[in-house]
C-alpha cells in the first residue's frame, strides 16, 4: 500500500473483509488466485451507475469552470456549462452501466444540466472565487516512509493569501448531510496542510440540486444558519493529526493481510458480497430471531412403531 485514499480509510472502518474482498490483497487467494478480488456471487446483479455517471458529469462542469477559467466569460457562462453537461453526459454513459427504471435517461440528463446551472448560482452567491483557484487538486503528501496519503479535492480557492484557503466537494445527493462523511472534507484538509504546509482556513460541502432558491426540508440539513448551497465542516490541526494517525494505522492493517468483518445493515446494504457474507449472514438470522420474525424449524421425531410427528415449538401435534 503506497497510497492511501479516502475512499480506502473509509471501506476499513466500516469493515475491513469488505475492503479485502473488493480490493484484493497479495496474501489472500479468494478464488481467483492471490491478490485478486473476491469473485462476485453467481446471481449478483449488477447495480445501475447512473448516481456515479451523473456525479462524474457535474464534476466535470466543475473542473472546466475553474481550470479552464470559464468564469472569465460571465455572460456565456450559463451556456457554456449546459453545454458541457449534455456533452459530457453523452461521452460519459458509454462508460457506465445504467438501468434507466429509477429514472429516465432524459430526466438524468436535465438533472445534470439543472445542477450545473444551480452551480453557478451558488457559485456567485457564496463567491466562489479567488485570487487562486483549481478544481480536481491532486494532492499526495508523504505520511511515512511506507505510505502516502492520496487526496483530489473537487474545488479550491486561495482568496488572497495562504491563510485563506477553503475546500470544497460537490454533490449531488437529494439529502443533503445525511450520507457525507465530514471526514472526507477533512482528509483533503489533511493532505493539504502536509503537502503546501498550510491550514485551510475553512472546508463545505456543496449542493447540485439545491441552489438556495430550493433549500432542502430544514431537518435533513440540521445547521442553524441560511440555506445558501453549502454545508460548512468544522477542523482544526487535531482533525488533521487524528486522521494522519488512522492512516499510518489503516495502513499497517492492510500490509499485515488482517481483515476480519464488521457487519452492519447502514454498510452491508451497499456491499456486492452481503449474501454470500457468513458473518451478515449470521447477524440477519440472529436479528430475525429478536425479533420473531424467524421461529425454529419443526423437528421431525420418527417412532419405529408409530407413523412420523412432527412436533411443532408451539406445543400441537399433527
Amino acid at each position: 500500500m503506497k497510497r492511501l485514499y479516502w475512499s480506502s480509510l473509509k471501506m476499513m472502518r466500516e469493515c475491513p473483509q469488505k475492503y479485502l474482498w473488493h480490493k484484493g490483497h497479495p496474501k489472500h487467494d479468494l478464488g481467483q488466485g492471490f491478490g485478486k478480488k473476491k469473485p462476485l456471487p453467481e446471481d449478483h446483479q449488477k447495480k445501475s451507475e447512473h448516481n456515479k455517471l451523473m456525479g462524474s458529469v457535474l464534476s466535470k462542469v466543475v473542473e472546466d469552470v475553474y481550470n479552464k477559467e470559464l468564469w472569465r466569460e460571465p455572460k456565456n457562462l450559463m451556456s457554456f456549462v449546459e453545454e458541457i453537461a449534455r456533452e459530457e453526459f453523452e461521452r460519459l454513459e458509454k462508460r457506465h452501466y445504467c438501468l434507466w427504471t429509477y429514472m429516465t435517461r432524459d430526466d438524468a440528463i436535465e438533472i445534470c444540466v439543472e445542477g450545473a446551472k444551480n452551480f453557478l448560482r451558488i457559485m456567485k452567491e457564496n463567491r466562489l472565487l479567488g485570487a487562486w483557484n483549481k478544481s480536481e487538486l491532486a494532492m499526495t503528501p508523504i505520511l511515512n516512509k511506507y505510505v502516502s496519503a492520496c487526496g483530489i479535492a473537487d474545488l479550491v480557492i486561495n482568496y488572497d493569501n495562504d491563510k485563506n484557503v477553503f475546500i470544497f466537494d460537490g454533490k449531488n445527493a437529494m439529502t443533503p448531510g445525511k450520507y457525507e462523511d465530514e471526514d472526507q472534507l477533512r482528509w483533503y484538509a489533511m493532505c493539504f496542510r502536509l503537502e503546501y504546509d498550510v491550514m485551510p482556513k475553512g472546508l463545505g460541502f456543496f449542493y447540485f440540486r439545491y441552489p438556495s432558491t430550493n433549500p432542502p426540508e430544514k431537518e435533513e440539513w440540521k445547521k442553524d444558519y441560511d440555506w445558501t448551497g453549502l454545508i460548512t465542516v468544522d477542523c482544526d490541526i487535531n482533525d488533521v493529526k487524528r486522521l494522519a494517525k488512522e492512516a499510518i494505522a489503516t495502513s499497517k492493517a492492510i500490509h499485515k493481510g488482517k481483515f476480519e468483518a464488521n457487519p452492519a445493515p447502514k454498510h452491508c446494504g451497499f456491499c456486492d458480497y452481503e449474501p454470500v457474507c457468513p458473518q451478515r449472514q449470521a447477524q440477519k438470522e440472529a436479528n430475525a430471531k429478536k425479533r420473531g420474525l424467524r421461529k425454529p424449524k419443526p423437528e421431525v421425531i420418527v417412532n419405529e412403531d408409530e407413523p412420523a410427528i412432527v412436533s411443532l415449538d408451539f406445543g400441537k401435534k399433527l
